[in-house]
């Protein structure tokens, strides 16, 4: 595609991560937007830290405190796998980390409601997306400057693993009618 967002060449069984996504929510419930105690929802954590008050929300959100103007916790802290993850999901994770030579940090599925999205940021690390269910006005923008402000790009749930640099400043918008699910996987440094 481009710098942006990049394909790997590694794709796996779509439906297969389709059914163990099933398993999971036959577990837990998607969370809730929690406002007053900023928790972030529609996000299932895979992977948490020793020691986790939740470990379905220990991968939620950012690891960024802006209040506190400080890193809460590293990716590299996210290095235990929620026992009710089906052993094929983890597997493609653990050959993806390979294929890539990469080590991975927070994994979680993440689940864009139909009409809304999330403000333009940059991450701290580049991210790998595989897309479970999505649709043709599920975006992701990248923000380029003034002229033009955005590029858009749409990652099809095709099975193969994409490679994105959310280090850049980007967008996400689903402006479908239904849920936009994708697994993401954090590197680690």
């Amino acid at each position: 595609m481009t710098g942006f967002i990049t394909k790997t060449s590694y794709q796996c069984d779509l439906v297969q991560v389709q059914k163990d996504l099933e398993y999971i929510l036959s577990e837990y419930d998607w969370p809730k937007i929690d406002f007053e105690k900023k928790l972030p929802g529609n996000q299932l954590g895979i992977t948490y830290r020793p020691n986790a008050a939740d470990i379905i929300l220990d991968a939620s959100g950012s690891l960024y405190d802006k209040e506190k103007n400080q890193f809460v916790a590293k990716e590299s802290d996210f290095t235990l796998w929620n026992p009710s993850t089906p052993s094929y999901t983890r597997k493609i994770i653990e050959s993806l980390a390979e294929i890539e030579n990469t080590k991975f940090g927070r994994i979680r599925f993440m689940r864009l409601m139909p009409k809304t999205g999330l403000s333009v940021h940059p991450d701290f690390e580049q991210r790998y997306h595989l897309a479970l269910t999505t649709n043709k006005f599920a975006y992701f923008g990248e923000h380029i400057g003034e002229d033009i402000a955005a590029q858009c790009y749409h990652i099809p749930a095709d099975g193969f693993f994409y490679k994105v640099d959310t280090t850049r400043e980007h967008f996400v918008y689903n402006g479908g009618w239904e849920p936009r699910i994708h697994l993401v996987i954090c590197e680690a440094k």
